[in-house]
Formats: C-alpha cells, sequence, structure tokens
C-alpha cells in the first residue's frame, strides 16, 4: 500500500493513471474488509515490535545522554514506525469486534472520525528532518518518509472504513429489516458458543444458518398460500368486476412476476443471514442483482404488453381508428428503454464506468454508422412505411413477386404470409422504395366486371327491358354500392384531393348493349359492392350473378353459347338449278 500512495504522489498530475491507481488501494481495502469481516481471531497487538522497540527506547536513552541528537531522531522516527503499526493492529481488531459483536454502524464511525483526528494530528506533529552529509543523515530522511508513508496508509485506510461503514457492519438490508438482532440472539446462547467457534474458518455462525433456515421454511410454507390467496383476490374483485373494462388484463399479467419478485425475495434473505460474514456474498450478491434485473425486466415488459393490449382493444370497442404499427413501434421502444435502463444500473453496480463507454461510442460513432448502413437504412424504410401509411397489418398487398397479408411490420424487415401459407421477410429499405400494390386501401367499393351473352334469337324489346331490370336490380341492391349514396364518414386530407381517390371509394354502375359477338349479343354490366372483404364480395357477385338469371328467364332472354349451323340441301334440286342457269 505505501508503494502505491508513492506512485500516487509521483503521478498526481497525470488522471487517468491516478485514477486506476485509487481504484487499486480501494480493492486493497476492500479485500482487507472482507479478511476482517470474516475473521473470528484476536491480535494482541502489543507484540508487534515488541523486542526492537525496546531496543530502540535503550539506544535514544543513551544517544539523548551523549548529546548524539541525529540518532535520537532516528532512532525515534522508527519507535513511532512501530507505535502506528501497533494502533494499526488495534483499529483491525476493535473492527473484528465491531463486526463480530454487532456493532451498530454509528458507533464505528464515531471510533474512526476520532482515530482521523488523532493521525492528524500525529502527521503534523512530525519534526523536520535534522539535515547533514553523513550517512546518519540520511538513515533520519530515509525513516521519515517511512514514518509519513504508514502514516498516509493508516489515514487512507481509516478514511476508507468511515466512507464504507457497510463493508465492516452486517449488511444494511438485514439491519432495515431487523434481522441482526435475531442472528445476535441465538450467537448469543452458550450452546453455540462453542460451535460457532469451531466453524469460524468458514466465516459462518449458528445464528445466521438457523435464520436463514427459517426464512427459507417460512418462504416455503408461505408461497403457495400467498399465491392462491392472490389468484382469489385477481379472480373475485378484477376478473369478476365489469367496471374497468380490460384492466384484468394489467393484473393478470404483473400476478406472476411480482410472485416471483416475493418468492426470490425469500431466497435473497435468507442468503443474506447465512452468508452476511463471507467473501462470497459478494459474489452472490452480483448473481443476485443480475435475477432482481431479469425479474424487473419481467414485470415491466408484461405491464408495457398488458397496458398496450388494454388500450388496443378499448380502442376497438369504441371504434376509434389507430395505427397498431405504430403501438407495436411504441411498444418495442419502451421495451428497448426498460432494457438499457436496467442494463446501464447493472453496469454500474458491477463498476464499470458507463461514462467511458459512451465516450468510447462517441469516438467509434462514424465507424458503427458505416457498419450499420444498411440497418439504419431498414429502420427508417420502417418508419417510412408507417408514417406514409403505405400498408398496415393485415392489408392483402402485392410487391414484385410476393402477394400476401401483411404479418408484421419491424424495425427491421417486413414480413408478408402469402396465400399458400408461406412467410415471406422482405427488408424495410426494398419495400419502402418498391411499388406496393395495396388491394385494402378502399373503404367502399371491389369491382363487379362481367359480360352476359344472349342469343341472335333475343327479340330486341326484351334486352332492352332487360337492361333496365338489371339497373334497377343493381340500385336497390343492398350489397352493391349505389353513386347516389355518398359515405359522410370519409373526409378528404385536403380540398385538392377527391374523397373518392384518396379512400378508395367507387360506386359506379353501368349496365349496356356492348356488342355483337361472334356467337352471342353481349350486355356489359359493371359495378361495385359495398364489402371489400373478399368473401363478402364473392356472397354479393353470387346473389347479383343468381338475379340477373332470373331477369333473363322473365324477359324471355336466354344465355348464348358456341354454336355450329349445318346447312344440307338435296343433290337433285342442286343440279337442276345448273341447268336452268345456263339455259338462261
Amino acid at each position: 500500500m505505501g508503494e502505491i500512495n508513492q506512485e500516487i504522489t509521483a503521478i498526481a498530475e497525470d488522471d487517468v493513471k491516478l485514477q486506476a491507481l485509487l481504484q487499486n488501494r480501494n480493492v486493497v481495502f476492500q479485500n482487507l474488509l472482507l479478511v476482517i469481516r470474516g475473521s473470528f481471531i484476536d491480535y494482541d497487538v502489543q507484540e508487534i515490535g515488541n523486542a526492537e522497540l525496546k531496543l530502540l527506547q535503550s539506544k535514544i536513552s543513551i544517544n539523548r545522554s551523549r548529546g548524539n541528537t541525529v540518532a535520537v531522531q532516528r532512532d525515534r522516527y522508527t519507535t513511532d514506525y512501530i507505535l502506528i503499526k501497533r494502533k494499526m493492529g488495534a483499529y483491525v481488531v476493535y473492527l473484528v469486534e465491531a463486526s463480530r459483536d454487532y456493532k451498530a454502524k454509528d458507533e464505528i464511525i464515531k471510533e474512526t472520525q476520532k482515530r482521523i483526528k488523532s493521525i492528524k494530528n500525529k502527521i503534523n506533529s512530525i519534526s523536520a528532518a535534522l539535515e547533514g552529509d553523513s550517512e546518519i543523515y540520511q538513515d533520519v530522511e530515509k525513516n521519515r518518509i517511512q514514518l509519513l508513508r504508514v502514516y498516509t496508509v493508516y489515514q487512507d485506510f481509516l478514511e476508507y472504513v468511515l466512507a464504507n461503514p457497510d463493508k465492516i457492519v452486517t449488511t444494511s438490508f438485514i439491519q432495515k429489516i431487523s434481522l441482526i438482532s435475531a442472528i445476535s440472539y441465538f450467537n448469543s446462547l452458550d450452546v453455540f458458543r462453542d460451535i460457532n467457534f469451531n466453524i469460524a474458518p468458514m466465516r459462518i455462525d449458528m445464528g445466521g444458518i438457523i435464520v436463514s433456515m427459517c426464512i427459507i421454511l417460512l418462504n416455503i410454507i408461505a408461497f403457495p398460500f400467498v399465491s392462491r390467496a392472490s389468484n382469489r383476490l385477481v379472480e373475485r374483485f378484477i376478473l369478476n368486476d365489469g367496471k374497468v373494462e380490460n384492466i384484468e388484463l394489467v393484473f393478470v399479467s404483473m400476478h406472476k412476476p411480482i410472485l416471483y419478485l416475493m418468492l426470490f425475495f425469500g431466497i435473497d434473505l435468507a442468503l443474506n443471514a447465512l452468508l452476511y460474514k463471507t467473501e462470497v456474498k459478494i459474489t452472490i450478491d452480483y448473481l443476485i442483482y443480475f435475477i432482481y434485473s431479469g425479474l424487473y425486466i419481467y414485470l415491466l415488459f408484461n405491464l408495457i404488453d398488458s397496458v398496450a393490449a388494454v388500450h388496443s382493444e378499448q380502442a376497438n370497442r369504441r371504434n376509434q381508428a389507430y395505427s397498431k404499427e405504430l403501438v407495436i413501434l411504441l411498444v418495442k421502444t419502451l421495451k428497448g428503454v426498460v432494457f438499457l435502463v436496467v442494463l446501464t444500473l447493472l453496469l454500474s453496480h458491477l463498476g464499470i464506468n458507463i461514462t467511458a463507454i459512451l465516450s468510447t461510442l462517441g469516438i467509434g460513432g462514424l465507424a458503427f454508422a458505416m457498419a450499420a448502413k444498411d440497418s439504419l437504412s431498414n429502420f427508417f424504410g420502417g418508419l417510412n412505411i408507417m408514417i406514409d401509411r403505405i400498408f398496415k397489418m393485415g392489408d392483402w398487398i402485392k410487391i414484385g413477386d410476393v402477394e400476401g397479408t401483411v404479418v408484421e411490420i419491424g424495425l427491421r424487415s417486413t414480413t408478408v404470409r402469402t396465400f399458400d401459407n408461406a412467410l415471406v421477410t422482405m427488408p424495410n429499405s426494398l419495400v419502402s422504395t418498391a411499388s406496393v400494390l395495396n388491394w385494402n386501401r378502399r373503404s367502399v367499393g371491389r369491382r363487379i366486371k362481367m359480360h352476359i351473352g344472349v342469343t341472335y334469337e333475343s327479340n330486341m324489346d326484351d334486352i332492352r327491358q332487360a337492361l333496365e331490370d338489371i339497373k334497377q336490380m343493381l340500385a336497390e341492391h343492398p350489397g352493391i354500392a349505389s353513386p347516389k349514396e355518398k359515405d359522410l364518414s370519409k373526409q378528404a386530407r385536403n380540398k385538392f384531393l377527391s374523397q373518392e381517390d384518396v379512400h378508395g371509394i367507387k360506386a359506379t354502375q353501368l349496365v349496356y348493349l356492348d356488342r355483337y359477338n361472334d356467337f352471342s349479343i353481349d350486355i356489359l354490366i359493371y359495378c361495385f359492392s359495398k364489402t371489400v372483404n373478399w368473401e363478402k364480395w364473392l356472397e354479393v357477385k353470387q346473389d347479383v350473378l343468381f338475379k340477373i338469371a332470373d331477369i333473363l328467364e322473365k324477359n324471355n332472354l336466354s344465355f348464348a353459347y358456341p354454336t355450329n349451323v349445318q346447312i344440307n340441301r338435296d343433290e337433285e334440286s342442286s343440279t337442276l338449278g345448273r341447268h336452268d342457269l345456263l339455259a338462261e
């Protein structure tokens, strides 16, 4: 430790190296406190340098009588060096007893402050070394430097304990819940004194063992009871309570993580009671912190998902329009923020400098941006899809050779389920720049177009009447969009855009005699169904076809189909005809 302090003094101007040395010194102090906290051995500090101290006192007495002040100062420095080592040993013994006897934190702080004041007075009272050229003067300066170093180490150690009293006393977490009194009670029983002395090298005691076993037993008994009781409370007062719609989703999603937290809390408590004096507890604390972090992430993720589900369900019930894609993006963003916050706290708990990591990321930001160019392109492509509302989840789209229903619009890619049930994943950067055919971007109007052929033997008056009947049928059909009806619930985004084009509203109805075909007289029927759903469109189209058949039958018209007309003539009459023609 003296060498570390010497290096700290030498490189006081180099902040980076100074920080590293200070951290190294704190690690040494921390390991020393671990040893002290787990020790049951008393030290006889009076034996430290006892023989050497007696010899030095004799030499000081002789040299003082002879007037040899330089030698007296040299030996005085050495004597003080031994005495301060004894004081350090006595303080170590005090800390061992404080940990073993469960002394309060305030008492340790008060004692440490008193010793810091004493050591500062000692440092201030050190006399300057006598100066000269002989070897004895060099020894005087050497002893003085050695004394100052041990004073500095002692003071640094005192200040470290003053700043970290919890590393000596029993874990403050246990103190807050008053387990220390139970542990102290069991350890004070005569029946456990010999056992504690024998298991002292293991740095555990019977008080901690008994209390930890009681906690585990209580946890085993209480957890099923609490679980069943909470299930009944949720079922009785939340699931069957219709006052707040869908709020049960939030409680059910939080129920299991909270139970897990309660269960692990008992395990953590038992480990604290059992291993509070061991250095293994430091390592276990890191693992426990990891588990707590995972449970908190689990709880918050479930809470975010349930709140989003409740919001979506309420919006559906109230017929409110909302973007599922933006909700999913918001949910993922919130989860990412939760994960980053927990990760930051976890790294800070492990002693990792977050500021240094962020600085490193800032320096390497350009390289990271270049390496993640495709990922960033996909991310902003996904944002473009959501903001421009090119398509949404559930839409029937066609992009190039890919046709199907949109499953999800992610931060990196868009997934489409094709009609043969294959899943296709496409990068957002390609989708946002491609030509997208969206069959769902229409509010009213799925086209029905057909030609109905009637025979050439048909009467034209019957055809005219059939045309009028078909027009009337389409105008009155409840499933066919009518140009007379206006969809007032839809509004154009601005006065320069037509409502029909923005929202995909088509209501054209056309019924005309269209052409004379090879085998039929064709009637063009062109209209739109009100629904855009494919199955319902098929139902409407089927009904229109049946009604057209009834109209043709009522007007004495028949469907035309390809026919061949064969003319057979008599051979004799044909020959006479040729002769008559020649005679003329």
